[in-house]
């Protein structure tokens, strides 16, 4: 009988050596170099009985691989379709969302609290915003904030979508409230050994506050056109670049209309290091992702209780996005594209483009 390695497989190569994983399989396993020759060289398949007879101990890993179920019986395809959404997502998606499943979140079982803790002190800790250099020019934002009359209750029926803008000016005021409870922080606290932290508006794992932005002025009234980092600590924009063009922005965000006749963009980064200071397991990633949901959902929110609409979108080219902005290397990515402006809406007060059903509908 000849054998495969079961699909999918993938192969991690780390200085103390080379690991062997597939997402059918709880954890991983570090594999010799003369097995995973043999492994990823047999296109036919391994013929366990005549690998015996060059190599016993190679043999021997292959026939351990094949009881742990690494290596299935070469002419076995039925399994091969990968589940559910990973068919669609792929196995790269299904690797990573299994290689971090019930993995200890703060710090390994082996390691105590107490030891933990002493180890963030002999750890550089990033700063809890970017720092603006003293030769660097901030553009300070009114303090004055834009009054919110709508109640809570208003707000959660009225937050929608806005893809569609009148193409109206954006209050400075209106601008200058969003960012602030958007990506500012509200209050600081003492965390002893993790430092000061921000407490901004948004929920956010360990109040590490990953999150960054990029503020693309398009139409704001008092702000000239261009790309700003917003100072959170300062209440300011920052320079980054020149104006870019409507077409640009629209190009980048895969030319889904939001950014036609909207007042501004916001790009968000996450700031990585950040996150995994403190928290240095992979499922942190997983819990960054869903911090920068909490700030959308701020952000959106906090429009719609100012009057003015938002739209959100995770559909952006990466590498031009970084390009634009200047991101320095892999500790910071973008994460969202957002547009802002004066919604257009129907009679209803939706946004202008939704339609009420007019037929019943299976539900």
């Amino acid at each position: 009988m000849k054998l495969r390695l079961i699909d999918p497989a993938f192969f991690s190569v780390r200085r103390d050596g080379t690991y062997l994983a597939s997402p059918r399989i709880k954890g991983r396993l570090r594999v010799h170099p003369a097995v995973v020759g043999v492994l990823t060289t047999a296109v036919d398949g391994i013929d366990v009985q005549a690998l015996a007879a060059d190599s016993a101990a190679v043999a021997q890993a292959v026939e351990k691989l094949h009881e742990l179920g690494y290596l299935v019986p070469a002419d076995d395809t039925g399994n091969d379709e990968l589940p559910g959404p990973w068919r669609e997502w792929g196995a790269l998606a299904w690797q990573f969302h299994q290689s971090i499943r019930d993995t200890p979140f703060v710090r390994p079982e082996s390691e105590g609290i107490d030891e933990y803790y002493e180890a963030l002190h002999h750890r550089t800790r990033p700063a809890n915003s970017k720092a603006t250099r003293d030769d660097e020019e901030v553009l300070l934002l009114p303090r004055v904030r834009s009054r919110m009359p709508a109640s809570f209750q208003d707000v959660l029926e009225g937050r929608r979508t806005h893809r569609d803008f009148s193409g109206d000016a954006t209050p400075l005021d209106a601008f200058a409230t969003l960012l602030h409870y958007g990506f500012g922080p509200l209050r600081f606290i003492d965390a002893g050994s993790v430092g000061v932290l921000q407490l901004r508006a948004n929920a956010s794992g360990g109040s590490r506050h990953e999150t960054e932005a990029y503020v693309v002025v398009l139409n704001v009234r008092g702000v000239d056109p261009g790309i700003y980092r917003y100072d959170g600590i300062r209440h300011g924009l920052v320079p980054v670049r020149e104006a870019v063009p409507r077409e640009t922005m629209e190009h980048l965000t895969f030319d889904q209309g939001f950014f036609e006749a909207a007042g501004f963009g916001v790009f968000t980064t996450a700031f990585a290091t950040r996150m995994s200071w403190k928290y240095r397991n992979p499922r942190a990633y997983k819990v960054l992702l869903h911090n920068v949901g909490h700030m959308a959902q701020v952000f959106s929110m906090t429009a719609a209780a100012l009057g003015l609409g938002a739209a959100i979108t995770g559909a952006f080219r990466d590498t031009e996005v970084e390009g634009l902005l200047g991101l320095p290397g892999p500790d910071e990515f973008p994460t969202f594209a957002m547009a802002c402006g004066t919604p257009v809406r129907g009679d209803d007060d939706l946004p202008a483009r939704y339609r009420f059903p007019t037929a019943p509908f299976p539900v």
